[in-house]
């Protein structure tokens, strides 16, 4: 698939009072790929199920084809066991899986929801439903049945792991890391988990931490081709194209007949500089899989370099034609347009390609470079604003997207982009002003439209984040909240304030576990954190009781 104080409320802050790339997809997908099939949070309890039932016989032939990941065989003796009991909810369950291993996913949404109904509290059917919804493309849905299998079993390390892989393609960067960590914590020796939160930090742009994890998974899963594939492709993020391609042969010669490896071999001999060795491979990749998209958007992007810009634009419009929502595809070939001078075709594909992904940040960068260079400075400075808003890194790793030979004339646009959003900060002070008055008046809903208007002028305002964070909170969007405090928590990691009302946050959503990772931060923040150490004590005894009275 392509994608590709718990009991201390949080205080209105006042001004003042605080002191203040190109992201490579590959078409293989970690979620639920690398972790035992049957690893499940309710597996002891549908084992005992299946001495009672007259499926037993045929559910263990199915689940032990399952197992060898033959799915057809699966089918067959799954069937035969909802047939000789036919309210038989693990059947259901499994079967389940195996269709979404067919691709079946329709069919398989319609099995795990009468093991749904069969057997309320099974999480695993939850889990296997929300993959199934996964593949759909149905992210949402995905994430409330990763939530539903995690309220069942607050400790089912694949449903936290899952949720953050999805939430990672929603964008929601802060709560998928929320996930992803305490995936991390719960199964150490997952391999897909530190593949999963890799992919999350490449998104972020934090190449050391997605390598390291990346690193971990090679360790646990030394014969995995992905692992390496993933370490070479973050390490080609980076710029060590030498320790990239070292990854990268090791991984084509444990997959040589995977179009992926050898894609992203070509990925990091385009990003090297050896365009001709990078050409050989997407070239071998579409001989063999003629219907490879991306390897025509890569192959456009080697053209592109070499200045063949009309054969450049040939390969990318075939990437569009194979995958029309490539918007990947879509902004190289705009860039493409605007080395060739036309603006206007250029700011099209970032118009489409944003359409198509609206929290594309590096789309908006590029078409604030469009509208710069077309003398039009307002919508230049709208487009930063809100790539500043969707991805908090420092202005000048801004710097680095795009071709080398235009990397000064890319910093000089960059540094006066940045003065205009110094300079709307005056006007988001009076917004936020406002929004503090009317926040401490009890008049929510227009205060978080006030904080809003105060972010859309300066997206680096960490206390204005965390009070909308708060303002949601008393509107009981606790989700909405939790998003604005880990936003607070991104651009200062030590804002305690934001720890201790996200982890109420996430108490009150019942996600125990990470109300209490977030109570640990605190005191290793502050070790002397009174109402954290008392907080944080108080959900380890709850979470503690609901494991033992659980069924």
């Amino acid at each position: 698939m392509n994608k590709r104080k718990i009991f201390r409320s949080g205080v209105v802050v006042s001004i003042g009072t605080i002191v203040l790339a190109l992201t490579f997809a590959s078409a293989a997908v970690a979620q639920g790929r690398l972790g035992p099939i049957l690893r499940g949070a309710d597996r002891d309890k549908q084992e005992n199920a299946e001495e009672n039932s007259p499926a037993a016989e045929s559910y263990a032939k199915g689940v032990a084809a399952l197992e060898k990941a033959n799915v057809d065989e699966a089918v067959k003796w799954l069937s035969r066991a909802i047939k000789l009991d036919p309210k038989y909810a693990p059947a259901y369950c499994d079967r389940g899986l195996a269709l979404v291993m067919k691709g079946e996913a329709d069919k398989a949404i319609a099995d795990l929801t009468t093991a749904i109904r069969l057997e309320p509290d099974g999480a695993r059917s939850y889990f296997n439903r929300g993959f199934a919804y996964f593949h759909k493309d149905q992210y949402e849905k995905a994430v409330a049945d990763y939530t539903n299998a995690i309220r069942l079993h607050p400790s089912y390390a694949d449903a936290y792991r899952d949720r953050g892989f999805v939430r990672t393609l929603l964008g929601d960067m802060d709560r998928a890391l929320d996930d992803l960590n305490f995936a991390v914590r719960l199964a150490p020796d997952d391999a897909a988990a530190y593949i999963s939160r890799g992919k999350a930090y490449l998104e972020l742009g934090e190449w050391d931490r997605a390598i390291a994890d990346f690193g971990r998974a090679v360790k646990l899963a030394p014969r995995d081709a992905d692992a390496w594939c993933e370490r070479g492709n973050a390490l080609a993020m980076k710029g060590d194209y030498d320790g990239a391609l070292a990854d990268l042969e090791r991984a084509v010669t444990l997959a040589p007949d995977d179009p992926t490896v050898r894609f992203t071999r070509g990925y990091a001999y385009r990003k090297k500089g050896e365009l001709d060795k990078a050409a050989a491979d997407f070239n071998e990749v579409l001989r063999v899989d003629p219907e490879f998209g991306e390897a025509y958007r890569e192959r456009g992007c080697v053209l592109a370099a070499k200045g063949k810009l009309d054969k450049a634009l040939a390969d990318l419009d075939k990437a569009i034609e194979i995958y029309t929502d490539d918007y990947e595809a879509l902004l190289r070939r705009g860039e493409v347009h605007a080395w060739k001078g036309n603006l206007k075709r250029a700011i099209a594909d970032f118009d489409e390609a944003i359409k198509l992904d609206a929290a594309f940040a590096e789309a908006y960068f590029h078409r604030a470079l469009a509208h710069l260079a077309g003398n039009d400075l307002t919508e230049a400075a709208a487009d930063y604003r809100t790539l500043v808003r969707l991805d908090l890194r420092k202005s000048d790793e801004y710097k680095s997207w795009g071709r080398r030979e235009d990397q000064e004339k890319r910093g000089k646009a960059v540094d006066r982009l940045e003065k205009t959003l110094e300079q709307a900060k005056t006007d988001a002070e009076k917004h936020s002003r406002r929004a503090v008055a009317l926040h401490k008046a009890g008049e929510l809903e227009k205060a978080v439209e006030e904080y809003g208007k105060a972010l859309v002028l300066y997206p680096r305002y960490t206390e204005v984040y965390y009070n909308r964070g708060l303002a949601r909170r008393k509107l009981d969007d606790v989700p909405a909240a939790i998003t604005d405090y880990s936003r607070a928590i991104r651009l200062d990691p030590g804002y305690v304030p934001a720890y201790a009302n996200r982890g109420f946050a996430y108490y009150k959503l019942g996600e125990l576990d990470l109300a209490i990772a977030d109570f640990e931060r605190i005191l290793e923040l502050d070790p002397k954190n009174a109402d954290a150490r008392k907080s944080r004590e108080v959900i380890l005894k709850m979470r503690a009781g609901s494991r033992k009275n659980k069924p």
